[in-house]
Order: C-alpha cells, then structure tokens, then sequence
C-alpha cells in the first residue's frame, strides 16, 4: 500500500468512527478496520451492519432475512426489481441463500455526508422492502403468527397485514 493509500484509508476510518459517533450508534470492532452496529429501522427493526474498510473501499454488508420459506420466484423478483434504482446498496444471496443489502464506496469519496448516505441507504432499502418480502416468502409463518396472536388476544402483527404499506 503506498502512502498516499494509507492516508486515503487512515481518513476513511476516522470518518466511518466519527460517523458511527455522531449518529449515535453503538458498534464493537470484530477486525483490522472492521465493525459491527445496529440501525433502527420502522419496519424492519433492527438491521445489522457489518462495515469493513478495505484498501480500496468502505463496504457494508447487512443480513436483510433468512432462505424464504416459499414465494421464492415472485421474492427474488422484489429484490431484482429493488436493485434497479440507483444507489450503492443492493440485494444479494449470501453462501447459505440469505438475502443480505450489501454495498460499496471508494475509500477516497467516503466522507461524512457519503458515510451518512450510505447508512441511509441501507435503512432505507430495507424498511421500503422488508414487509413485502416478509408477507412474499413468510407468508404461512405470519398466517400461523395471526392465528396464535387472535386466539392469545394480541393485536395483529401489522407485517402480516396486506393493507400495512
């Protein structure tokens, strides 16, 4: 790595802490220039993020959901359809068949407004996404869910329902 790399990268990483700082996010380093945190969303409520900086980009890598449970056709084309729309986050199978958000930026663009944009991007990917793949591949695990919530007298889960954007 040369110096001018290593001054790239050194400002990249005080960019992400700073970051991870002033969003006010918990994270635990799990590497060499690699964290993990938290984002809350609205609909998917806890979103995992793993940031790992490399020598040449900032990526970030979030289990979105497990293998479908079925649906998977018309699940995969929700998330083909999501990944047209410009941004540096996309849907992606992970080894085992997840579906995780993962997404890049060079190390010599991250600042605080790109760092902020790309943690945005994933929350919002995932909030804008996660109660139709929920009601697409789930659907007999949330029709199962709202039976035992009617018979415990619980409201509803508001994912299982298909007026709930």
């Amino acid at each position: 790595m040369t110096q001018s790399n290593q001054t790239v990268r050194e400002r990249a990483r005080e960019v992400v802490l700073e970051g991870l700082s002033t969003a006010g996010l918990q994270w635990t380093a799990v590497g060499d220039d690699r964290w993990m945190t938290m984002l809350e969303g609205d609909r998917k409520r806890t979103i995992p993020l793993l940031l790992d900086l490399g020598d040449r980009r900032l990526t970030v890598t979030s289990l979105f959901s497990g293998v479908p449970d079925e649906g998977h056709e018309q699940v995969y084309r929700i998330l083909l359809q999501r990944n047209q729309r410009p941004g540096p986050v996309h849907f992606a199978l992970d080894d085992e068949g997840d579906v995780i958000l993962t997404g890049a930026v060079p190390l010599a663009a991250v600042d605080a407004e790109v760092f902020d944009e790309l943690l945005g991007q994933v929350l919002t990917v995932a909030d804008e996404t996660f109660n139709q793949v929920l009601r697409t591949g789930f659907a007999s695990y949330l029709e199962a869910e709202q039976r035992w919530r009617a018979t415990a007298g619980l409201p509803p889960n508001p994912v299982g329902d298909p007026l709930d954007p």
